[in-house]
């Protein structure tokens, strides 16, 4: 009986051993994105509605993480993560013809400060089965310390002066910068996606939010006039944003060579059902994307994209790109319309159900407003997923992101998220 026990033991031991050698419970990941900054205003009394503001600013996202797999559907996570967040102000005054006092434009003087606060972050991520062979749905919390790094001082800019002063009203102020606390304490939320591109490696979506609870930086304003009365106020950013990432994902170790399993250590049983080629050389596509976007101090933005082409081979698609605008956002030349066209060039990662793709393209055409036309040219630049909703019906969720290249003043980028859909034979 005793040596049954322990060749029992022995038999158990053996394959605990065996199972916890063959399991792969450590995943590395990587990602980056845009990200938008979440500042907060107070003064010593109501301000003017839309006169003086603290603008929520674009900046860039970046993530890298470490993942231990506790059971199939929960893992714990930790690591580094990082935005460049900008605190600022913003007035703005109504620019009037010296000599008649028509308005003839407007302007912003605008004040900033950018900065990049380290979040070291450990928290769990809870996750989904395999679906449709290829999807896990991710969410997920940490709590992090905020190591903060700042640059130390204000930008500041000022529009120009129309005949050499500044015509109709103008708000004028000064700033001063100031590091209340060098660290502080933050909490995120997450949530997102992982497509497997096969045994080893997954690509990986997640959109997060990180507040945070003390004040890191702020900006306080000295003599703010506003039509001849004196403010006090004080910009303040606590490291909060929200970012979309984009990133790749990769197992260290698999439980068993051949097997198709997740990211996250659950082996399926019996083998794979062959996959539904889309995107194929041959075939064609037409398809259109847009988004109305209303602005929180009156007026709506939209826009509309139409394209079309030929797979050329297999998930590389040549064709061309029509493109729409229309703004009542800005009310001296409102509304804004706007048309360019040009060729386009797509890739799609896979061919699968779930495939990621990039699209880019050259657009060329006219702006117009009530008082003036001009020639419009941009870069065109696409990344997004297309989801299969039929054989073939696709549906398309990306960021147009566009830089004018005429008027070559205007260089900023514009990031406009899209929702389409299109159809290919």
């Amino acid at each position: 009986m005793k040596k049954t026990l322990q060749r029992v033991l022995v038999v158990l031991l053996i394959i605990l051993s065996g199972n916890a050698f063959a399991q792969s419970p450590w995943r590395l990941s990587v990602s980056l994105g845009p990200s938008l900054s979440y500042n907060t205003l107070s003064s010593d009394r109501p301000l003017p509605s839309g006169k003086f503001e603290a603008p929520d600013r674009f900046g860039a996202s970046f993530d890298l993480s470490a993942e231990r797999s506790l059971t199939p559907n929960l893992s714990l996570r930790m690591g580094i993560r990082t935005a460049s967040l900008k605190v600022g102000t913003r007035t703005q005054f109504i620019a009037r013809d010296s000599t008649t006092g028509a308005v003839n434009g407007w302007g912003r003087n605008d004040g900033y400060t950018q900065f990049s606060p380290a979040n070291l972050n450990v928290g769990f991520t809870y996750n989904s089965k395999l679906l449709w062979r290829r999807l896990i749905l991710t969410a997920g919390v940490d709590g992090s310390y905020i190591i903060n790094r700042f640059d130390g001082y204000v930008r500041e800019k000022d529009d120009r002066k129309i005949d050499g002063h500044w015509p109709g009203d103008v708000y004028q102020y000064e700033l001063e910068s100031a590091h209340t606390r060098n660290n502080g304490l933050a909490v995120t939320f997450r949530t997102g996606l992982d497509y497997k591109l096969g045994q080893y490696r997954s690509l990986t979506v997640q959109v997060l939010y990180n507040q945070g609870f003390r004040d890191l930086f702020h900006i306080s304003t000295k003599e703010l006039d506003l039509n001849g009365v004196n403010y006090q106020a004080n910009v303040v950013s606590k490291g909060s944003y929200l970012a979309l990432q984009m990133g790749y994902k990769q197992s260290l170790r698999w439980k068993r060579s051949g097997n198709y399993m997740s990211p996250y250590n659950t082996p399926l049983t019996g083998k794979r059902s062959s996959n539904r080629p889309d995107f194929t050389a041959g075939t064609a596509m037409v398809g259109v994307s847009g988004i109305g976007i209303p602005y929180q101090t009156g007026g709506t933005f939209a826009n509309v994209a139409a394209r079309g082409g030929i797979f050329v081979s297999e998930r590389v698609l040549l064709g061309a790109v029509g493109f729409g605008a229309y703004s009542t956002i800005v009310p001296i030349e409102a509304p804004l319309t706007g048309w360019a066209a040009g060729p386009m060039v797509r890739y799609h990662i896979s061919t699968t159900a779930f495939s990621p793709f990039v699209e880019a393209a050259y657009l060329m055409g006219q702006e117009s407003g009530q008082t003036y036309r001009r020639g419009w040219q941009f870069v065109a630049l696409m990344p997004g997923i297309s989801f299969r909703l039929s054989r073939h019906v696709k549906a398309d969720v990306g960021v147009y992101m566009l830089r004018p290249t005429y008027p070559v003043s205007e260089n900023a980028v514009i990031s406009l998220p899209q929702l389409g859909l299109h159809y290919s034979w």
